[in-house]
Formats: C-alpha cells, sequence, structure tokens
C-alpha cells in the first residue's frame, strides 16, 4: 500500500483557512474602537485644562472640614 500524497488532499487547516466574521468579533472590534475614542476624547479634554500636570481655573477649598480636631469632629 503506497501513503496518500498531503499535497493533494484538501484538508483545511490553519494557513488556508479563511476567518470568520461572526458577532463576537463584531463585538471586539466596537469595543476596540470605543475605548481608542474614548482615550481621544480624555486626551483632548485634559488639554482643556492646561495639559497633564497643570491646574487651569479656580481650585475649590476643601481644607475647613480637615482643620476641624478629631474630638470636635465626633460629638
Amino acid at each position: 500500500m503506497s501513503q496518500p500524497s498531503l499535497e493533494s488532499a484538501s484538508v483545511p487547516s490553519v494557513i488556508n483557512k479563511k476567518g470568520v466574521l461572526d458577532v463576537y468579533t463584531v463585538m471586539l472590534i466596537v469595543a476596540l474602537v470605543s475605548l481608542l475614542m474614548a482615550c481621544l476624547f480624555l486626551y483632548l479634554e485634559i488639554n482643556e485644562y492646561g495639559g497633564f500636570g497643570n491646574i487651569k481655573g479656580p481650585v475649590a477649598m476643601i481644607g475647613d472640614s480637615l482643620n476641624v480636631p478629631f474630638t470636635a469632629a465626633l460629638s
């Protein structure tokens, strides 16, 4: 008996198998695009306020509640 030739067989493999675009792949692409857009909008929002590490505009004072002694805060 002779061995069958592997070149003549039409067995689907990973190399010649066409990728399937199913609903989960589409959801993955939509999630990737939305995350990239969120990063872009966050970057643009940070630049509106002076960039990274800068504070532009009024800063609210919240120190009044921190100056109260601990024992006075309990009563």
